[in-house]
């Protein structure tokens, strides 16, 4: 069986088997929409005070990268770090290193699986009820083309960061706290909270040479089609940079990480 087959058969498994386990996804169709709605009314209030418009942007652009983040968020999302602290921490990664597939093949596998599931239990009702409250729509087909490809890049690049960070539990037994920090920092640095133009123009240009970037806010303006052709490939280009990088770096620290472990019996 190639690669591919066994990657898809594993991610068919998990999906099947997560399925019934993923109640949590249900309730959010009912909690996104919430959360939504307190962002319109938050908002609201800050636009009676502040005037039709705050750094370019207007109330309707706000309600809409709020949307658009809360979309990506929910295609991007994982707990891979965690999940490969606890199998670390309980002996569970030695049943994983005899499976046919690498450690890290079954991860994204995995994390694949909930993330289809995630598209049509979060990602596509948000979007649907985003268009008749919030008139969110494509712009363009050339947009809706990078945006697309922007997504599933990001997806594959929070991944990685929160695999890399999930090694280091094989030398640092207890490393939650640290794992906690990075998550809200990924989320506050990639533009969840707040649009990365309200930060300033320093923090702004500091923020385009971290992989952050590319994970959420950037993906943004390429389905508002803030960017034109060249600068949409550039960004794509960069989002493949950090994704190669990173793999190199997963790899090797990977590599190591197992010798390790299977030395000392998991």
């Amino acid at each position: 069986m190639s690669y591919i087959n066994k990657f898809l058969a594993y991610a068919k498994m998990e999906f099947k088997t997560g399925i019934a386990y993923r109640f949590e996804f249900l309730a959010s169709i009912v909690i996104s929409p919430l959360m939504l709605l307190a962002s319109y009314f938050v908002w609201q209030a800050v636009f009676l005070n502040s005037g039709t418009s705050i750094l370019g942007y207007t109330f309707q652009d706000m309600i809409i990268y709020y949307v658009l983040a809360m979309i990506i968020g929910h295609f991007v999302f994982n707990m891979v770090g965690n999940e490969l602290q606890e199998k670390i921490l309980y002996g569970d990664l030695t049943q994983d290193m005899l499976k046919p597939m690498s450690v890290f093949s079954q991860f994204l596998a995995k994390t694949a699986a909930d993330r289809l599931f995630a598209l049509f239990a979060e990602v596509i009702p948000v979007f649907i009820i985003s268009f008749f409250i919030f008139k969110i729509s494509f712009i363009s087909v050339p947009a809706t083309l990078f945006f697309i490809v922007g997504l599933m890049l990001a997806f594959l690049l929070n991944f990685l960061v929160n695999f890399l960070m999930g090694i280091f539990a094989f030398w640092i037994s207890k490393i939650e706290s640290l794992q906690w920090l990075l998550f809200i920092f990924i989320r506050f640095a990639s533009g969840e909270f707040i649009p990365l133009d309200f930060l300033g123009p320093l923090f702004f240009s500091i923020s385009k040479l971290l992989p952050f970037y590319y994970i959420r806010y950037g993906v943004i303006q390429l389905f508002l089609g803030k960017m034109g052709f060249i600068d949409s490939m550039i960004f794509l280009a960069i989002q493949l940079f950090w994704i190669l990088s990173l793999y190199l770096i997963v790899r090797v620290l990977l590599g190591a990480a197992l010798k390790k472990y299977g030395a000392q019996g998991g």
